[in-house]
């Protein structure tokens, strides 16, 4: 009985991970973590003068298109560039004002996607966790009970 129970119980959770294969899968915490890094390096360029800022931003984007499955809410973020690219050529915004709000932004959502990525990460180690559990108590239910032992013919 106890076997049936973890049974249910792990392809409950296969069900709703399965379930939840529509939603938008999260970036691995390795993928952000590359991103990490590529956006520092565009910092670096930036900040020695071989790249401007829109330039580098250029670049950032053009990398986070390329991520797959694609990022959550990226075209929120795009969304968001454009507006603050029209508030800049309609003179509402000075392009420092406008790059002090991309900035803040593009950090805001990758630390979300670096969440997200941590939380999926934990879910899946829990799952798999159960998953070996589940399987063990399985074996331990294949073998036998403790058998009386045979006696030898007399």
């Amino acid at each position: 009985m106890r076997g049936h129970w973890r049974l249910g119980l792990v392809v409950g959770i296969m069900a709703a991970t399965l379930g939840c294969a529509t939603i938008q899968q999260p970036p691995s915490e390795s993928t952000l973590s590359i991103l990490r890094s590529y956006r520092s390096q565009l910092d670096d360029r930036v900040s020695s003068g071989h790249l401007t800022r829109v330039q580098a931003r250029d670049l950032y984007y053009a990398k986070l298109a390329e991520i797959q499955p694609p990022l959550p809410d990226l075209k929120e973020l795009l969304e968001f560039r454009q507006q603050v690219t029209a508030q800049i050529d309609s003179k509402s915004l000075t392009p420092e004002q406008a790059d002090a709000k991309l900035m803040a932004r593009e950090s805001d959502m990758l630390m979300r996607w670096e969440e997200m990525a941590a939380r999926y990460a934990r879910e899946q180690r829990e799952f798999e966790r159960l998953k070996q559990e589940r399987e063990r108590g399985f074996r331990e239910e294949q073998q036998p009970m403790h058998r009386l032992p045979t006696l030898p013919p007399p």
